[in-house]
Parts: C-alpha cells; sequence; structure tokens
C-alpha cells in the first residue's frame, strides 16, 4: 500500500505539503497547481490516509517531528570549519525550538564521492538545508529523493538561497584599507570550483574596487591558495624572500587570514606596521587572533536561523517563485590594519 512518502514523492513536495492539501489547511501560501498535483498523485497511487491522520507531520512538539539534513561546504572534517559549523549551530538550535531533528549531516565532498547519488539515509528527510553548488548529476539524485531544498550561497537558482555579496565583501575591504591609507594591496583566496582564480566573485570585487580607486593589480600580488592555510603560509613566505610583501591584504576568509598573520609572524614582519591584513568572514577565533583581525563581518547566525525558516516555509506548502535573499555586511574593526 501506497503511503503519504510514496504521494510526496510522485508529487515533488514535502510529506508535511500533502498533510496539508489533505486536511485542506490554508496557512500555508501554496499555488492550485501543487495542490493539484497532490489529489493526482493521491489518485494514481490510490493512497488513502489514515484515520485521524489530521495534520500528520507537522513540527508540533506533539507530533512526529519534521527530519531535516545539511551538507556543509568544506573539505575539512565537517565539524572543523568554524564558518559553517556557527551556520550550522545556529540552524540545529533554531530546528530544535522548532521541534524538528536533523540526523543527516554530510559535506558536500561526501556526497560527492558517494558515487554520484544521494545515500539512502536522505530519502528519509523532508528537507535539507544545502551550502554548497553540487555537481548536476549530485544536485539531481538529491533533489529526487528530498523534496524540498534550500541553499545558503549556492548557485542553484531553482531553489531559495540565503546569500551574502562576495563581490561586496571584497569590495568592502579594499576601500576600507583604501580609507587607512594603503596603495598596493594584494588579494589571497581561491577559485571557485571548475573555474579560474580571476572568475571567482570576491576577486572580481577586489580588482573592480582597485582600479575604482586608480590602485594598480600587480600579478605577483594576487595568490590562489585553494582554501588551503598551508598554501597560504607558503605564498607569504615566498613573497617576503623575493623582497615583494605589498602593503596590505585582502584575504578571502578569515581561518586563511589567521595563515598570514602566523607567517608574517614567523618572518617579524609587523602587523599592522609593515603590512596590514584584512579577513572576510568574522569567526569568533579572529578576535583572539595576533594582532586582533580587521574582517567584514558575515551574520553567520541569521544566515542559519533565515535559511531554517525558510526551508520550514517551503515544507509546509510555500509554492512561490525562488528567491535570493541578501544578508548586509560591515566592518569590524580591529588591530590588523
Amino acid at each position: 500500500m501506497s503511503n503519504i512518502r510514496d504521494v510526496a514523492k510522485a508529487a515533488g513536495v514535502s510529506t508535511a505539503t500533502v498533510s496539508r492539501v489533505i486536511n485542506h489547511d490554508t496557512q500555508g501560501r501554496m499555488t492550485e497547481e501543487t495542490k493539484a498535483r497532490v489529489w493526482a498523485a493521491i489518485a494514481d497511487l490510490n493512497y488513502k490516509a489514515p484515520a485521524g491522520s489530521v495534520k500528520k507531520k507537522t513540527s508540533s512538539k506533539n507530533d512526529t517531528p519534521l527530519c531535516i539534513g545539511c551538507v556543509i561546504s568544506t573539505d575539512k572534517d565537517k565539524y572543523s570549519d568554524p564558518y559553517y559549523l556557527s551556520i550550522l549551530s545556529a540552524i540545529e538550535e533554531h530546528a530544535r525550538k522548532n521541534g524538528c531533528s536533523i540526523p543527516f549531516v554530510v559535506t558536500s565532498k561526501e556526497l560527492e564521492d558517494s558515487g554520484y547519488r544521494a545515500p539512502a539515509s536522505a530519502e528519509h528527510l523532508d528537507g535539507i538545508i544545502l551550502m554548497n553548488t553540487l555537481s548536476e548529476t549530485v544536485y539531481a539524485s538529491l533533489k529526487e529523493h528530498v523534496p524540498t531544498i534550500v541553499g545558503i550561497d549556492t548557485a542553484h537558482t531553482d531553489i531559495d538561497n540565503i546569500i551574502y555579496d562576495h563581490y561586496a565583501a571584497a569590495s568592502l575591504a579594499v576601500d576600507t584599507l583604501v580609507a587607512k591609507g594603503y596603495k598596493r594591496i594584494g588579494f589571497i583566496g581561491s577559485s571557485p570550483i571548475g573555474s579560474k582564480f580571476e572568475e571567482g566573485k570576491r576577486y572580481r570585487g577586489y580588482f573592480s574596487a582597485m582600479h575604482s580607486h586608480g590602485l594598480h593589480v600587480e600579478e605577483k600580488d594576487t595568490i590562489d591558495c585553494h582554501w588551503q592555510e598551508k598554501l597560504c603560509v607558503d605564498a607569504v613566505k615566498k613573497l617576503h624572500k623575493q623582497n615583494a610583501l605589498p602593503e596590505a591584504f585582502v584575504v578571502a576568509s578569515d581561518l586563511m587570514a589567521m595563515a598570514v598573520l602566523r607567517a608574517l609572524y614567523d618572518l617579524h614582519v609587523k602587523v599592522p606596521e609593515e603590512v596590514a591584513v584584512m579577513g572576510i568572514s568574522d569567526i569568533e577565533m579572529s578576535r583572539f587572533s595576533n594582532p586582533p583581525l580587521t574582517t567584514i563581518h558575515i551574520p553567520t547566525t541569521q544566515m542559519g536561523i533565515l535559511a531554517f525558516d525558510t526551508l520550514k516555509q517551503r515544507m509546509e506548502g510555500y509554492d512561490m517563485l525562488p528567491r535570493t535573499i541578501f544578508l548586509p555586511l560591515h566592518v569590524v574593526q580591529r588591530a590588523s590594519i
């Protein structure tokens, strides 16, 4: 016999949406086309809702909790990257308050290495928060198994995305350094997967801001470190050996910026007197670096909460066009510039 999950999969919606359609619940905002798909799936599968199944799957504390998953964008251990851990912690805390469980947390690399198909454990999820752009094959498999997906900073345009403007963040970092009097400013970042280094949004924001201030970009001052702290250290030491360090660096993440600070410390280069360093993300430990890191604040807690609320809204039947929600940025001034 068919069950509610079979209906949800056939209609391409969550089990919560099926329940709302069956119970004629008008709280969730869904289109008539979605309702028609659900009723058609019910008819095709000859699904009979169990007696007393009103709101069978909701986030109420008295009912079976909604189960969601998270896919984290990191090549490291899933619980070692402070940026994504901050987002995940906010999601988990907000999910708990809303009676939802998160039994499925994987990295995007784990998904990509799983034979280009979603793990069987994903089949029992009502939704997923995706923190990285996946390959087309893996993304299609994930969508086949999970009816509701919301992105954080992904390039998938057919789902809601909660993002910060990478281009604007790097531009703001350059503006901040220029306002302090720095002219020769380098950039340390990484190229997007499958793209050239110069195609990255942070790099383009840096490059554009430099030219808007009439400043020249030295090729040797722009370094692709592939999100690896050791490569950051090696690149800084190489420039120092060549007596070619710039006056300041914009670094695409705080973790890499702290690697740069460590390299400069080892080289006995004073920060910011000889070289200034500015990060992007404002992770918790950036307050405790030596010196404390000036950075662009990204509201990771609010990002996680908003991603969960958006996913929950979709699972409850909201069926309008996909949205892209930009979060605000601001400079956190500390001692590294």
